[in-house]
């Protein structure tokens, strides 16, 4: 893969969450990222106003995996498991 810029992919993934991780071309994980922010959103939303929290750990999750991806794909290494466990490449 081509070397991708660390500070576009954080920017993109803290506007809208996982969006850094498609411009870094790891589009499934940027969807499920995505879906699963849309979900606790709807959470937030329609169940109890407590689903912020979530909200807000899984958006620094996905900023830092942002920034893992990115770093593995610049130095040319394996880009890590998704959650640890699943292979979304």
């Amino acid at each position: 893969m081509a070397q991708k810029n660390m500070i576009i992919a954080i920017i993109l993934s803290f506007l809208i969450t996982g969006l850094g991780l498609v411009y870094d071309g790891l589009i499934k994980r940027g969807i499920v990222s995505f879906v699963i922010a849309l979900i606790i959103g709807l959470l937030n939303t329609y169940v109890s106003s407590y689903f912020w929290i979530l909200g807000l750990i899984w958006a620094l999750y996905v900023l830092y995996d942002t920034y893992q991806c990115t770093n593995a794909i610049n130095n040319n290494q394996a880009i890590p498991l998704f959650l640890t466990q699943v292979d979304l490449e």
